[in-house]
């Protein structure tokens, strides 16, 4: 799944979970909370780690099977740079 996809997925379930729980608390924490709040608060988080760089990294977002981003050539050639000189290195 990209992450476009992700967003709209989870934006979705958070919908859902909003829409079948009217009116009720959707936060864990509070003594109130109804039960769909701990997959409310689940989802939440992985709004948030959508929303930041490198989501792929987030322990929340396993779930979701990102598909791994595609290196730009700028870290490709870096990559290249770094495996000659871990070689040369290892070599001396």
């Amino acid at each position: 799944m990209t992450i476009e996809q992700a967003k709209k997925y989870v934006a979705g379930e958070l919908a859902r979970i909003e829409r079948n729980n009217p009116d009720k608390d959707l936060r864990p924490w509070s003594r109130d909370a109804c039960p769909a709040a701990t997959e409310h608060w689940g989802r939440v988080q992985q709004q948030i780690a959508l929303s930041h760089s490198n989501p792929h990294n987030a322990a929340c977002c396993n779930e979701l099977n990102l598909d791994p981003t595609e290196r730009t050539e700028a870290q490709k050639r870096a990559a290249q740079a770094n495996g000659r000189r871990l070689a040369a290195a290892k070599a001396a």
